[in-house]
């Protein structure tokens, strides 16, 4: 006679003789072992002191302060966000060594057109936001100045590069300024012709301007490249 099959154990039930299978074990990025499932309060913060950001330009590592998400005035800041941008353009007034990020460029770029806005408006209501206006025109030509050249540097370019689309934008300005002179003293002599060339050179003069924009966002949009750390303050 065969042997008669072994009962199967009922669902649930205890099985004699099979060792128990061991947690899983996992490791924290901390580098301390615990067994089980981890969850998300057994993971650091995010804040661990001395956690630092890569930023181009930056040893892997180097502590940027005790916040650990803002550098130090001296180095460009990636990912800043608008009111932070503002207080570095002014922090940083006559600052032409270093190095800024595009956010800290087109964020003050967007501050400034907005102030300038609002001063267009506030002209049509008086004169006197007139004189305000060439005041705060003056009170950002070297720090927007500045800023630019930082930006130029970030993307390891010589702070010279600067020259370009303001120099366009110069030359642009100058064409349009001479044939609408022009073209009104050829209006007012009944020359038919001098008018008709004085506005030609108007259009050239916007479309050399166009130009000096174009060239403007090109250069200043252009990737940050560590290698621009070579700029940096000593």
């Amino acid at each position: 006679m065969p042997p008669a099959p072994a009962a199967t154990p009922a669902y649930g039930a205890p099985v004699a003789n099979v060792p128990p299978v061991p947690a899983a074990s996992y490791t924290t990025s901390t580098g301390l072992p615990y067994a089980g499932t981890p969850s998300y309060d057994q993971m650091p913060p995010a804040a661990t002191p001395g956690y630092a950001p890569v930023q181009p330009g930056m040893p892997v590592g180097a502590p940027y302060g005790a916040t650990a998400t803002e550098p130090p005035i001296n180095m460009p800041w990636y990912g800043i966000d608008f009111v932070n941008a503002i207080k570095r353009f002014f922090t940083k007034y006559a600052t032409f060594s270093g190095r800024a990020s595009r956010g800290e460029f087109w964020w003050v770029m967007l501050f400034l057109f907005l102030v300038s806005f609002v001063f267009n408006l506030l002209t049509r209501a008086s004169s006197f936001f007139n004189v305000l206006s060439a005041i705060w025109g003056l009170a950002i030509l070297v720090p927007q100045i500045a800023l630019a050249v930082r930006r130029v540097h970030d993307a390891n370019l010589p702070g010279g590069w600067v020259a370009l689309p303001y120099g366009i934008e110069v030359l642009g300005a100058l064409v349009m300024t001479f044939s609408t002179i022009g073209a009104v003293t050829s209006g007012l002599s009944g020359s038919s012709g001098g008018v008709g060339g004085g506005m030609a050179g108007i259009l050239i003069g916007s479309l050399i301007m166009l130009a000096g924009a174009v060239t403007a966002i090109v250069l200043f949009a252009k990737q940050s490249d560590p290698q621009g750390a070579r700029f940096d303050r000593r």
